[in-house]
């Protein structure tokens, strides 16, 4: 198991917020070790400073709690966030902000590349008090999520970890984008920024009979730091396909009720570079029931620096109610600046929807799909 180490990043004026998150992840720090550190840990006598950074360089998530006087403070900014921002391109750092109160965050142009928790337009402070509490629910949640993520890696299954990038935009109905960004044929080589919580070196176990670990498929996650506004709430499992004899399995994505806009989301991200300027395709079955929402394949491309060069998530052809097995495809003409391809099931609203069989294709030059 790693180390839980997470660093809170605060302005004093805002400590009452502080003594809510403690209390949020006070069962990870009795049930898992978490151990949660912010500057009212140092003692009497002790040197700050090195305090500071000997917890900063511990640290695997930072949360940040922004607010305007976060932003104001000379001391966060010039002694918190360097560090912080810093470990986290170099690796093993997820960086986490929680906007309390009305700022300028998307202004920060370092701060702004890292997908919140909230949105800067509804920070805590305009929130319900139930509205306040259940965010600050799935942000131990999601945070618990990561470290088991991490801890069920395994250099042998093909996956590796990595640090995190949160800009990238939702597989949601409402936040649909297929317009391609104009290629940039200068190529540079992917910083780690773009690495997420895993990322496989090839897709990997499209057909989910390979191994699972803590209930999830290997080489798949729950979106958790790629999709913005993801729920983490979504249950997933395997299953056998049918009780016919040498029945495959198949993996389930479901919700038994869901908020207005809650979905859930299965996915894996591999290097897309060597597809770059060529026609891709995923392909999988999907088979629902009850979906209240809407449920698809999604698939995106990443450049280097600038995420969804390509965005299709089915949400102009969704999968809805209850549907038998049915295969379905997104081909995606990749930019030439391409870097990253990110593919999975989204479910959106309650339901179950089950998927089995992907394959990821690219059209070659003989006329004819073949597997990546």
């Amino acid at each position: 198991m790693i180390e839980r180490a997470v660093f809170v990043s605060y302005c004093h004026a805002d400590a009452a917020w502080l003594d809510r998150v403690r209390v949020h992840l006070r069962p990870l720090v009795r049930q898992t070790g978490l151990d949660l550190w912010d500057d009212s840990r140092i003692l009497p006598g002790q040197a700050w400073h090195e305090e500071i950074s000997k917890a900063l360089a511990r640290a695997r998530v930072a949360i940040l709690l922004v607010s305007a006087d976060f932003l104001a403070s000379d001391f966060v900014v010039n002694n918190e966030l360097p560090p912080l921002l810093h470990q986290a391109a170099r690796g093993g750092l997820l960086i986490v902000p929680l906007i309390v109160s009305h700022c300028l965050f998307r202004e920060h142009e370092e701060l702004a590349r890292y997908q919140c928790v909230n949105s800067p337009d509804r920070p805590l402070s305009d929130m319900s008090s139930g509205d306040a509490e259940a965010t600050l629910v799935a942000l131990g949640r999601s945070i618990d999520q990561y470290f088991r993520l991490l801890d069920t890696t395994h250099p042998t299954s093909g996956v590796t970890t990595a640090p995190v990038d949160l800009r990238a935009e939702s597989p949601s109905r409402s936040d649909v984008s297929e317009t391609s960004l104009s290629p940039n044929t200068a190529r540079r080589r992917p910083v780690s920024s773009l690495y997420g919580p895993l990322v496989v070196d090839r897709p990997l176990n499209l057909s989910f009979d390979g191994a699972v670990q803590n209930g999830i498929p290997v080489g798949w996650f729950n979106s958790f730091g790629h999709v913005s506004g993801v729920s983490t709430d979504y249950g997933i499992r395997i299953v056998r396909r049918s009780t016919e004899p040498g029945a495959g399995s198949c993996v389930v994505l479901e919700k038994r009720a869901a908020v207005e806009g809650e979905f859930g989301s299965l996915m894996q991200r591999c290097p897309g570079r060597l597809l770059a300027g060529r026609t891709i395709r995923i392909e999988g079955e999907l088979q629902t029931e009850n979906v209240s929402g809407w449920a698809g394949l999604w698939l995106r491309a990443d450049a280097e620096e600038e995420p969804n060069l390509f965005f299709d998530n089915m949400s102009r052809r969704p999968v809805v109610g209850t549907t038998k097995w049915a295969r379905y495809f997104i081909d995606a003409p990749l930019p030439i600046n391409t870097d990253w391809l990110n593919y999975g099931i989204v479910l959106s609203g309650a339901g179950i929807v089950y998927a089995d069989n992907i394959r990821l294709l690219v059209w070659n030059a003989d006329g004819r799909w073949e597997d990546v």
